[in-house]
């Protein structure tokens, strides 16, 4: 009987240790949490970018002849028929307490008396030229703010050092006048040069642009504008091509400044180096000196032809193409260090540069 009673206490105490131990555990509790659907998320993305942007997008028409006499387009009026008619896309870049400034293709206006810019909302104004630059094919341009146009803000500047090839990108611009398209594409390659233009360094991309997109914005995934397209290659598919921001915003400084472009000029011609000249030197990059021009500053410091040159205010020279596009991001008065060969020597000098003038 004592056994019995014992036991009984014994099995009690187990169920009730048992009992605690089953309070002390943390309860499970099994939630399955759905994963986003990333196709939505990306096309939210795209969506969201174009909502931003659009208001800073605009269509630009012109035409060669017409009265400098400004008008001003209402919303959705249908804008008369003009003779040697232009059209083009652009986006606005800067604005003060008068005027947004647009930047656009400058073969877009090249010949314009009379320039119109339609934006998204549909009304219509006529701009007056700040300045425009052929050899990069940039220019700038203003329109009179007015209240159907007064929350229009300039667009938010990416950098094109971010990208890279397999990048999204979207392009703006209104293609053979249809109003304001968007395509989404990706960037194909970068540093892309062309030989249609003086200053070249183009992103490539897939994304459709065609006639009447020129002047309009390529823009990343974050809603930064990272390009202005520009050029197309018609006979070929996906092939576009856009001016790196960067360069945009250095010309359109100048041209809000001064109306005009200040180039630095160095002073030569040059070529590829020769490859049995390379081997002999043993180096992989520079160009050769062919022809230096009297009194510039190449001449003035003491560059000749056969001199090879490697580096450009510590730039790697590589092609031709590399020093013209270095050199034109020279300014007047600036000092820099040039490394090149003479011979077999190696040698560095500091050369003055100055202003590219019209030497027709």
């Amino acid at each position: 009987m004592h056994r019995f009673i014992i036991f009984i206490f014994l099995f009690f105490f187990v169920i009730i240790s048992c009992e605690n131990k089953e309070k002390e555990k943390p309860r499970t509790i099994n939630i399955i949490q759905k994963s986003p659907d990333p196709v939505k998320q990306l096309q939210e993305r795209i969506y969201s970018v174009i909502k931003k942007v659009k208001p800073s997008v605009v269509t630009i028409l012109s035409k060669s002849g017409g009265t400098k006499t400004p008008i001003i387009f209402r919303f959705n009026e249908e804008i008369p028929p003009i003779e040697n008619e232009s059209l083009g896309s652009g986006f606005v870049i800067k604005r003060d307490k008068k005027y947004l400034y647009i930047v656009t293709n400058s073969h877009v206006i090249e010949k314009a008396k009379l320039i119109t810019v339609r934006f998204s909302n549909g009304f219509q104004s006529q701009a007056e030229i700040v300045g425009k630059d052929p050899k990069s094919d940039i220019a700038l341009i203003k329109v009179r703010i007015s209240k159907e146009i007064a929350n229009v803000n300039p667009v938010k500047i990416g950098s094109p050092k971010n990208l890279k090839v397999g990048y999204f990108v979207i392009s703006g611009g209104s293609p053979y006048n249809l109003g304001l398209t968007f395509t989404l594409g990706i960037v194909s390659a970068l540093n892309r040069n062309l030989g249609i233009s003086t200053y070249e360094n183009y992103i490539q991309t897939d994304a459709a642009i065609n006639p009447g997109d020129s002047g309009g914005p390529l823009i990343d995934l974050n809603g930064e504008v990272v390009g202005m397209n520009t050029a197309i290659i018609q006979t070929g598919q996906g092939l576009g091509f856009a001016i790196p921001i960067n360069t945009v915003i250095e010309i359109t400084d100048q041209l809000f400044k001064y109306g005009r472009v200040k180039r630095g000029w160095l002073g030569i011609l040059v070529q590829e180096v020769p490859l049995k000249i390379k081997k002999s030197l043993h180096i992989q990059q520079g160009v050769q000196i062919i022809k230096v021009f009297k009194n510039s500053p190449a001449y003035k410091s003491g560059l000749r032809p056969g001199d090879i040159i490697l580096f450009i205010k510590g730039k790697e020279i590589k092609t031709p193409s590399d020093l013209k596009y270095i050199v034109s991001q020279l300014k007047p008065g600036e000092s820099v260090d040039i490394e090149f060969i003479r011979g077999r020597k190696r040698q560095k000098i500091t050369i003055m540069i100055e202003e590219l003038v019209d030497r027709k």
